[in-house]
């Protein structure tokens, strides 16, 4: 298991190659905290869209908080939105079964989606428990 910190390499974290790192640092990011702190208007004016932006910092900050998370999954949870272990506790297998529908449905949904495998209700239910665990840990 990695354990990210905030002075993580972004691109290690996200999984991403090196001609978007390389994009990432003309607009000043390396780190996973200059990925948090950056806006993601500033960002998207010179590289990327600003949703892309928002994604990697959701992404980002759910494995953060979440070491055991997969990060195929935590990639999935930031398109739906989900920005933190919270919220992830919060939900019910269910509800995120029908949002994650809901995004490989959608004609407009990110390209990298089409590789990847729609998860199981078993995998959700196991991201669900990840969440319990991160907030056990967090409470201890």
């Amino acid at each position: 298991m990695v354990q990210w910190t905030l002075q993580s390499n972004a691109c290690d974290v996200l999984s991403l190659g090196p001609r978007a790192a390389g994009r990432l640092a003309t607009v000043g990011v390396r780190t996973v905290a200059e990925l948090l702190a950056i806006k993601p208007q500033v960002a998207a004016d010179q590289q990327f869209s600003a949703e892309t932006i928002a994604a990697w910092q959701r992404e980002a900050q759910l494995l953060l908080t979440m070491p055991l998370l997969p990060s195929n999954a935590a990639r999935i949870l930031a398109a739906i939105h989900m920005n933190s272990s919270e919220r992830l506790l919060h939900s019910t297998p269910t509800q995120l079964i029908a949002e994650i529908e809901s995004l490989w449905r959608d004609p407009n949904g990110p390209t990298w989606l089409a590789s990847q495998e729609k998860p199981s209700v078993r995998a959700v239910c196991a991201w669900i428990g990840i969440a319990h665990q991160a907030h056990k840990s967090k409470a201890a």
